[in-house]
């Protein structure tokens, strides 16, 4: 069963490259993105529109409550279901959460540790204020630490747990110690575009969000209720906003640091993703589509 798999910084052009393939194959599309999942969250994750997911079906998108965690390994099982009942023509997978297509792709690790280890290990761990946790797993592990929000204390703290309990770091685990799915031969795709370019897209993309209504779609969330500190409100923008609706930024201000933190996470990503196996292409050149829908058939 060949998957097709188009991965790459935000703002590389993955969603609009995987609708036009997906269309002209009669494929369906799975998001691996960890903050698309999100119910409520449509402008400022750019989940795909309404008539986009009439003219093809997305999965993994706009399904989850802003006030829940989701794992690697619930999106790889999600995933690998959605896949293997589509064994005939399998979705495309497209996204930018490395960690969630490595584990997709690689397996997970079956983590063992027992009980009392890890709860020794946590009650050492919790007194320490969040800051400086997330400051300890950057020394030990700065591959966990930079796919982890600085802010997403319980991961943080379970990836100090297992290094504490096991003398081995949570992404060595990840590395070692894996499970890989059976009968799906991966077409790993990376999109690359020029640092400059891509910085301007990422900053027409958040005019662009601005004048969609995120602000409005961040005070609609806050109004129904939903804790600032929800799993939800700690993707990349919304605290910014968050603190524009409370008056203690100017908006201007927030795009700047919104502008800033986008540019640094499509820096992180590009860095995750040198290391990844797969065909580069540049999604601006003609030929591209062409070359990814023989890579799908061949």
């Amino acid at each position: 069963m060949k998957v097709l798999v188009l991965m790459g910084a935000t703002a590389t052009g993955k969603s609009g490259l995987a609708l036009r393939l997906a269309e002209d194959s009669g494929r369906e599309i799975i998001s691996a993105d960890s903050r698309q999942i999100y119910r409520g969250l449509r402008i400022g994750t750019a989940q795909p529109s309404s008539s986009e997911r009439t003219r093809v079906v997305h999965h993994l998108v706009d399904f989850l409550s802003p006030e829940e965690n989701w794992s690697a390994q619930e999106f790889a099982d999600a995933a690998l279901a959605v896949i293997r009942s589509r064994s005939v023509a399998p979705p495309l997978v497209v996204g930018g959460t490395g960690f969630w297509l490595r584990s997709m792709m690689q397996g997970l690790f079956p983590l063992d540790i027992p009980r009392e280890a890890t709860l020794a290990a946590r009650a050492r761990l919790e007194a320490d204020d969040t800051e400086n946790l997330q400051a300890r797993l950057a020394r030990v592990d700065p591959e966990s630490a930079d796919r982890l929000h600085a802010k997403d204390r319980q991961r943080i703290l379970r990836a100090l747990e297992v290094f504490e309990a096991t003398g081995r770091i949570l992404s060595e685990h990840h590395r070692l110690d894996r499970r890989k799915p059976e009968g799906i031969d991966w077409r790993p795709v990376v999109l690359q575009v020029a640092r400059k370019e891509l910085h301007r897209r990422i900053e027409i993309r958040l005019d662009a969000m601005l004048e969609q209504g995120w602000v409005e779609e961040v005070k609609a969330l806050l109004g129904s209720g939903l804790d600032p500190e929800a799993a939800a409100m700690k993707t990349l923008g919304y605290p910014e906003i968050t603190a524009v609706l409370k008056g203690e930024l100017k908006l201007e201000e927030a795009r700047e640091r919104i502008l800033y933190r986008t540019r640094q996470y499509a820096r992180r990503q590009e860095i995750w993703f040198r290391r990844e196996e797969g065909l580069r292409v540049d999604p601006d050149d003609p030929s591209t589509p062409e070359r990814l829908a023989h890579l799908l058939e061949s």
